[in-house]
């Protein structure tokens, strides 16, 4: 475990500690697996109020748990106007893991000092949440039905594909559940590998495909686009508002991360952007706790599609938030993310 403490300027001060999150199974992509979540708690203080965040660094854009602590190392808190400068966190840090889980602190804290929730902070407070979807990682196919059944009774199934077998793979989920079911190759196939596994995918009911293809080549994933009856949703490919711009008329629908984006404000202006171009929004998660998950869960009524059970994945929450029954989330009460500060 390395922590550290940095005072910036009174009355600001921020922590940040990287720990270590045991899986409840060993989690498998088709680019890279995990026995355990390598993610950065921040703890962020101004005067008596305290703001929880959390982010899990992706090697896949660059990041790492020391990567992530020497950014936040650097910032100077003193440069916000005060504890409701949420946008100031852009002029802080760049896009990324980072700045996500500072902003998500900032919104819990200013949250606290208001005495709401942060979904309520955003405007979003009581409105519906979509259901969340939960993941099955690559196994042998009679481990990844036997895991299928005991979530017979949720709405919506995410499963890993882009491996030699996928598609007889999928076959075997779909005797045991009729729900939703979306696949997710995360750049698993080439261009003409995606086209022919997503028709032999179509007559099993696929709700949507997230990142079929590697990303950047966007002329490939618009003709998988084009070739699929399986709705495509880039995630690889996109981070920033400025990234969903340009994948309008690419893909169908974008699959958004507090992660990617850098945090609470940057996603919920993605989200703006993706409903001006017509363009349908998933709201992702990674391997993390209760802490990102009830930040990424307090935006999810503003999106079509959520994938939001990172908490679940874990063998324990140290933060318990957010909770799960059959699908459906609810968020803690308020104030702030509704997460006690200390373990």
């Amino acid at each position: 475990m390395v922590s550290l403490a940095v005072v910036t300027s009174h009355p600001w001060s921020l922590e940040a500690e990287a720990v270590e999150l045991e899986l409840g199974h060993r989690f498998v992509i088709a680019r890279e697996a995990w026995e355990v979540a390598h993610n950065v708690f921040v703890t962020v203080r101004f005067g008596h109020t305290t703001g929880l965040g959390e982010v899990s660094p992706a090697g896949r854009w660059d990041e790492s748990v020391g990567s992530v602590i020497s950014q936040l190392e650097s910032v100077d808190l003193g440069r916000l106007a005060g504890p409701f400068d949420l946008a100031g966190v852009k002029e802080l840090l760049p896009p990324g893991a980072a700045r996500s889980a500072l902003d998500i602190a900032l919104h819990d804290l200013a949250a606290k000092r208001a005495g709401v929730s942060v979904a309520e902070l955003l405007g979003l407070g009581g409105r519906e949440l979509p259901p969340t979807s939960v993941t099955l990682s690559i196994e042998a196919p009679e481990v990844m039905q036997e895991r299928a059944k005991a979530y017979a009774d949720h709405p919506v199934l995410k499963m890993k594909v882009g491996f030699d077998g996928d598609v007889d793979a999928v076959a075997v989920i779909r005797e045991v559940f009729g729900g939703k079911l979306r696949i997710d190759a995360n750049e698993g196939w080439s261009g003409e590998q995606a086209i022919e596994r997503l028709a032999a995918l179509a007559r099993f009911d696929i709700e949507l495909c997230e990142q079929p293809i590697p990303a950047g080549d966007h002329d490939a994933l618009r003709d998988v686009t084009k070739a699929s009856s399986i709705p495509i949703f880039a995630d690889e490919d996109v981070t920033t508002s400025d990234d969903v711009a340009r994948l309008a008329g690419v893909v169908d629908g974008v699959n958004l991360k507090l992660r990617k984006a850098g945090g609470i404000g940057a996603t919920v202006a993605a989200v703006h952007t993706a409903r001006a171009l017509g363009l349908e929004v998933m709201l992702g998660c990674d391997l993390v706790s209760g802490v990102s998950g009830t930040a990424e869960a307090s935006l999810a009524s503003l999106v079509d599609h959520a994938d939001i059970d990172g908490p679940l994945l874990l063998a324990h929450d140290p933060y318990p938030g957010v909770t799960y029954e059959k699908g459906t989330m609810t968020l803690p009460p308020g104030p702030g993310l509704g997460i006690a500060t200390e373990h």
